[in-house]
């Protein structure tokens, strides 16, 4: 008898409109450049999974589109956000907004984790019930480990795996400082064009040091489709994981994570 399985949530998705988004990572001409809706991301996906969306510009009024999309569409189930965590100490009270992200300037520098400032809207935003995704390079996860320590009530989720090119010293060091932590998840996104071995080795890791309980799903499209589809990055997500860690990877990690 197969052992049933819930239906795969996706923690990581980006949407914009050109006319209202700056969008300052993506230069002229870039393949992404152009506008990318719920309805495009629900023809990719071949139906409405079950969606968390995730903030693509520094720009307080994506969060309030981001909250409305959620608002009128049940397969959304929440938004993590981007509010200021350098200066933004109160933050709204919608059921919606599960998190915030708040990418530094410079994504691999460790201290910019450990500024005063962040550290205090980190509190603040934990307080208030809110997840922080954290979005770093890996020479940064030593930062994030520090982070985990002073804010020990705070849900931190590591974005993409930390962005390895592959299994290094850095990388596995990084990611086993803030294994010893609790209140860190990791999420398997941003990973479409890594070769298939490299993914496979990386996957194993993550499992190993943080358990499938922290760690979850998120195809990161459309940024994925730079690489591959988002059908081929859940299909080979669900390949390289063991049987066992499905249900946490795929829905119950998220749950708990981002309290849903």
């Amino acid at each position: 008898m197969t052992e049933s399985r819930p239906p795969p949530l996706d923690t990581h998705v980006h949407l914009w409109n050109l006319a209202r988004r700056q969008l300052p990572w993506l230069p002229a001409h870039h393949p992404l450049r152009r506008d990318f809706t719920l309805d495009d991301f629900h023809d990719a996906a071949g139906g409405r999974p079950d969606t968390i969306l995730v903030q693509a510009d520094a720009d307080p009024l994506e969060v309030t589109d981001l909250l409305d999309l959620a608002a009128t569409t049940p397969s959304v189930l929440g938004v993590v956000g981007w509010f200021d965590l350098y200066r933004s100490t109160s933050f709204p009270d919608d059921p919606l907004l599960l998190g915030i992200r708040c990418p530094p300037a410079d994504q691999t520098a460790p201290d910019a984790f450990t500024d005063p400032a962040f550290v205090r809207s980190v509190r603040a935003a934990t307080e208030a019930g809110l997840a922080i995704d954290l979005l770093l390079r890996p020479s940064a996860l030593s930062g994030a480990a520090r982070l985990a320590d002073a804010v020990p009530d705070a849900r931190l989720v590591l974005d993409h795996l930390g962005n390895p090119t592959g299994i290094t010293a850095e990388w596995s060091a990084g990611m086993k400082a803030l294994a010893d932590y609790p209140n860190v998840a990791v999420k398997l996104s941003g990973t479409a064009h890594l070769p298939t071995e490299t993914l496979a080795e990386l996957i194993a890791v993550a499992l190993e040091l943080f358990g499938s309980d922290r760690v979850m799903f998120g195809s990161d499209w459309p940024v994925c489709t730079l690489s591959s589809t988002r059908a081929e990055v859940l299909r080979r997500t669900a390949e390289l994981l063991p049987a066992a860690a499905h249900n946490d990877v795929f829905r119950g990690a998220a749950e708990r994570t981002y309290r849903l």
